[in-house]
Parts: structure tokens; C-alpha cells; sequence
């Protein structure tokens, strides 16, 4: 039975998604929810799409699986104020009461999951649409709540402020989505919500008029059925063209539009309109290390680990991601319930060893760690825990004093190198050639046929390794002293590392080595660096092809 302790913060589908599953893996589990009753926006629809089916029954399955759970303790109308590591492999974590603010508290836990969902974008922002100030402009949330018995029509889809009876709705899509000046991207789940809307709107009100305003419909996968089947059942009127203004005129709402396939003015009255709002991120506490995207979400390094995020530790799941519907939420917290418990489980092969006697206590090593596996210890010293470490080698590359480093790696590697080239076992120009093993090594794997050599480049020395940042430039210096003509470095592209910032923390590191070569009087174009995909076979031999040109113009290393 595994053991440790999981905070989920969210009691969402997501987050009661994964308190159940990590409950029933035997895990202790705290799940938080700000509010006074679990369910999130999922308890606050009409129905899911495309079957049509209650939301109420996923999640009172959910609640009463937790509830049957001794070891998932459930705490609402609570709230994550702080994240904090202190320790190898834990996390303390600061919780508050929402009812009584000064009443904060503390838990120490193995591992996070944020499944804090999403807000919809404020249409009110969106001033020529009218939300807030005419009446009968809705959000697709509040059109939901009309269908619902505990919503303010009593279940009946009828005029919110009137409570007549609907004949004309109008659905405008991408309501502060897919615009430079709201939200410039894509929310995804708004145009299967529309449909699923439409179609309940005529199974309810029978002969009713339906119109969609819309720049283009997005329903990948099996929803692309559900659009053709609503389509061709209801014969709602779709305009391909966001309307330029919504106005109220004589107890109707007009909306006017311009087609884009046709090029015609289009000009509408309606009883309602509702507005398919886009998602953004919800507010979270400031979490050292932890990145978020431009928007604000958690996206995980997709599509290596989409789940974990770069504390390792913490996961996201849901919408704390990115936009999603409900189906993709629950897929999500599934992904991130997986990565947590291999985490807990499983532990890497390899993971740096400290050698106490040269530390000085610098803190680099902590500092640059992407994951938060190495901190210093109450001694001063680096401690690294094996169950967050990725074996990236990146506190390596980065010791002034190289006393931190992965097994099998280190100085004495690059000095049977060395030794092999003075030896003459290697032809000119000696290139040594540190390569990525997540992208750069499988390509020089393709471009030698897995372990051939390069015509006319048998010189090459090839040697992988985890990350680019896990080079220490001491090897490189070691190596140019020691008589290599030169030292190549093939890394991912800086903005695609998949440990975060290795790629740019090498390029800075080789600056100032390229820098105290100048000042010891050694060519600094004797290093190059380049960032390679998995892919770039031909680019990579054309770079190691002009770095060796290179090397030849300029002749043999002055220490050969």
C-alpha cells in the first residue's frame, strides 16, 4: 500500500476526481474548497453534452465515494493562502478559513494538485454586447440556471426579467475569446456548450427560433458528430460573423452582424442572448519556481508531462491547465492522479551525490534546481531528495567546485576523453560533442546510423547527457586545455528544454567561459552551441560540418 499525503486544491469535477482515485489508491488525502459545497460550475449545469444526462449524478457518485473514505478528509469553505518548501520532498502549505480570516493554519504534505478551475472572462468588459446594462443578456452559465428547478425561473426556459415565453434566442460565440483586446485565445469547450444549449432549448420549448453568431466552430474529435447532428435536427440559423452591436429597441434585443460568407448586413430581434464567455485562470497564491503561462495557467511541459509542473511535487489538473469541458477536466485529473502515484512509487536510477569536503556552500546548485529537488540542508550543504529529482544533471552543470554530480558523469569522463585524443585514437580536428539526450543524441543517432561515424568528421567524440545545463564548464575548459581543437554543445531550443531553463542557463554559462578563454589567450570560437529537435538530422550535421571548417582554419588547439 502506498503512503504519503496529497493536498487537492479544488473540489471540483477535477478535484473530486482525483481525491477519489488517490483515496482509493490508499493515500492520505486533504481536498479543499473555498466555497460551502463541492461541485464547482459542474454543479451548476443543466446537463452534459452530448447524451444529455444530469451533471448531479457524476458528482453524487463522486462525493459519496469520498465520503465513504476514512482517509480523504474533506474541508470546505477552505482555501490555499501559502506554498512552501522546506524540506526534501515536502511541502508545507498554509490553509485559511474563508469564514474567519486570521484563522490559518498549516499541514505538511508529499504532493499538490491543483485543480482550482476557471472563471468566466467578465462580459461586462465586452461594452458592445451590453451584459450588465440590457436587459436579457446572459452569460451561457445563467442561461444554464434557467433550465435548472433551483435557478430563478424555476426551471421554466422563459424571459428571465419577463417570464414570457422564448421565441427568438441569439447564441454569440467567442464572447471575449479569440480577441487581441479580451482574451487571444481559444477557450474550446464554448461551441459544444452552444449546441448542447440549442438542443435542450427545442426539446423544451418546441417551435422556437435559434440563431448562432460565430467566427468559426471549433468541435474536435466525436463532438464534430454531436454539431452535425444538432444542425440537421433543430435547423438552427448560423451567421459566420460576431455582431458589431447588441442594442434594446422597442422590448427586443437587436443584434446586428455581417456575414462574412455572404457579405450581407444581417439585423436580428431576439428575447435573449446569450453570451458563450471564454475561461481564465483563477487566483492563486505566489508558488517559488512554479511557472504559469502568459494567461495565467499551469500547462505542464505538454506533451512530455502535461500533468506535473515544474515544482516537482505539484500537478495540475483541469482547468487550472488550460480551458477545458468536463469530459477533457476528468481526463486530466485521471493523467495527474497517474503521475503522482509513479512518483510516489518510483524513484530515479541516478540522482546527484554531493561530496561535502570541496562544498563551499554557494547555493547555486538549490538556486538553479528547475524541480526543487535540492535545497541546503540546516548544515549548509545540498541535500537532494531522489522522489523529486529528474536526474537533469542541471545543480551539476551549474558548481563552480564541480562537488555535486550525477553517477557515471563528471571530470574524469572528459579526461579518458582527453586522454583517448592525445593518444591518437582520435583523428583531427577533435571535436567533443556534449548532445541532449532528449532530442539532440536520437538525432545524431539517425545521422550515424546508431554509432557509425560521419564521413570526413571522424574526429566527433559524442557524448549524452540528460539536459545541456547538466555541462559544467570546467569540462569544457579541462578539455580545450588538455588539447581538443573544440568543444560543440547541441541542446534543446531554449524555449522547448524539457528541464525548464537548462538550455539558457548553459548559454550564459558558456558566455563567461568564452570570455575567460579569450583571457587565457584560447580562441573562444572554439565552443559552439546550437539547439537541435529530434528532427534536425541535417541541420545538425551541417553545424557540426561548419564548426569543423571552422576548427580547421583556425588549426590545432595551442595545448595539442
Amino acid at each position: 500500500m502506498l503512503k504519503g499525503k496529497i493536498l487537492v486544491v479544488g473540489g471540483g469535477i477535477a478535484g473530486l476526481t482525483a481525491a477519489d482515485r488517490l483515496g482509493r489508491a490508499g493515500l492520505e488525502v486533504v481536498l479543499v474548497e473555498k466555497s460551502s459545497a463541492n461541485g464547482g460550475r459542474v454543479a451548476g449545469l443543466h446537463r452534459y453534452y452530448p447524451r444529455l444526462c444530469p451533471p448531479r449524478c457524476g458528482l453524487e457518485i463522486l462525493v459519496n465515494n469520498i465520503s465513504g473514505l476514512s482517509n480523504v478528509d474533506m474541508r470546505l469553505q477552505t482555501e490555499l493562502t501559502g506554498v512552501q518548501k522546506n524540506s526534501p520532498g515536502i511541502w508545507t502549505v498554509t490553509l485559511r478559513n474563508t469564514k474567519q480570516e486570521a484563522d490559518e493554519y498549516q499541514l505538511k504534505v508529499d504532493g499538490i494538485i491543483l485543480a482550482t478551475g476557471a472563471q468566466l472572462y467578465d462580459a461586462s468588459l465586452i461594452k458592445e454586447y451590453g451584459y450588465g446594462s440590457l436587459p436579457a443578456v446572459i452569460t451561457s452559465m445563467e442561461f444554464e440556471s434557467l433550465f435548472r428547478p433551483d435557478g430563478p425561473t424555476g426551471g421554466r426556459p422563459v424571459h428571465p426579467v419577463t417570464g414570457k415565453p422564448l421565441k427568438r434566442v441569439a447564441f454569440i460565440q467567442c464572447a471575449g475569446s479569440r480577441d487581441k483586446n479580451h482574451l487571444p485565445y481559444c477557450s474550446g469547450y464554448c461551441c459544444a456548450v452552444t449546441l448542447k444549449q440549442i438542443e435542450y432549448l427545442h426539446q423544451s420549448c418546441g417551435d422556437i427560433g435559434t440563431w448562432v453568431f460565430y467566427k468559426d466552430i471549433r468541435t474536435p474529435g466525436s463532438k464534430e458528430e454531436y454539431y452535425r447532428h444538432v444542425r440537421e435536427e433543430y435547423r438552427p440559423v448560423f451567421i459566420r460573423g460576431l455582431p458589431s452591436s447588441v442594442e434594446y429597441e422597442g422590448g427586443k434585443l437587436i443584434v446586428r452582424a455581417e456575414d462574412t460568407l455572404s457579405g450581407k448586413k444581417v439585423k436580428g430581434d431576439f428575447d435573449l442572448v446569450v453570451l458563450a464567455a471564454g475561461m481564465v485562470p483563477p487566483v492563486l497564491p505566489v508558488i517559488d519556481g512554479l511557472e504559469k503561462d502568459r494567461y495565467g495557467f499551469f500547462p505542464g511541459h505538454t506533451p512530455c508531462d502535461p500533468t506535473e509542473l515544474r515544482r516537482s511535487g505539484i500537478w495540475a489538473a483541469g482547468c487550472a491547465q488550460q480551458p477545458m469541458d468536463v469530459e477533457d477536466s476528468v481526463r486530466s485529473a485521471l493523467s495527474a492522479v497517474a503521475q503522482c502515484l509513479v512518483k510516489l512509487h518510483q524513484q530515479p536510477s541516478a540522482y546527484p551525490e554531493v561530496n561535502k569536503k570541496k562544498c563551499d556552500h554557494c547555493g547555486r546548485c538549490a538556486k538553479e534546481c528547475p524541480y526543487g529537488a535540492c535545497i541546503l540542508g540546516p548544515d549548509g550543504y545540498p541535500e537532494v531528495y531522489p522522489g523529486d529529482c529528474r536526474s537533469c544533471g542541471i545543480c551539476q552543470g551549474g558548481c563552480p567546485l564541480m562537488c555535486i554530480n550525477l553517477p557515471g558523469q563528471g571530470i574524469k569522463k572528459i579526461e579518458d576523453v582527453v586522454d583517448r585524443v592525445l593518444s591518437g585514437g582520435v583523428p583531427q580536428p577533435s571535436v567533443l560533442l556534449f548532445l541532449c539526450s532528449n532530442d539532440a543524441y536520437p538525432a545524431w543517432e539517425k545521422l550515424t546510423g546508431q554509432g557509425g561515424n560521419i564521413e570526413g568528421l571522424e574526429g566527433v567524440v559524442p557524448i549524452p547527457v540528460p539536459c545541456i545545463g547538466s555541462v559544467n564548464m570546467s569540462w569544457i575548459n579541462e578539455a580545450l586545455i588538455g588539447g581538443l581543437d573544440g568543444v560543440m554543445l547541441a541542446g534543446c531550443h531554449p524555449d522547448q528544454c524539457h528541464h525548464g531553463g537548462g538550455t539558457s542557463l548553459a548559454g550564459t554559462r558558456l558566455q563567461n567561459l568564452r570570455e575567460t578563454l579569450g583571457r587565457m589567450r584560447i580562441e573562444p570560437e572554439r565552443i559552439y552551441s546550437t539547439g537541435i529537435t529530434i528532427d534536425d538530422t541535417e541541420r545538425l550535421l551541417g553545424e557540426i560540418r561548419r564548426f569543423g571548417d571552422l576548427l580547421v582554419k583556425m588549426g590545432p588547439s595551442p595545448f595539442k
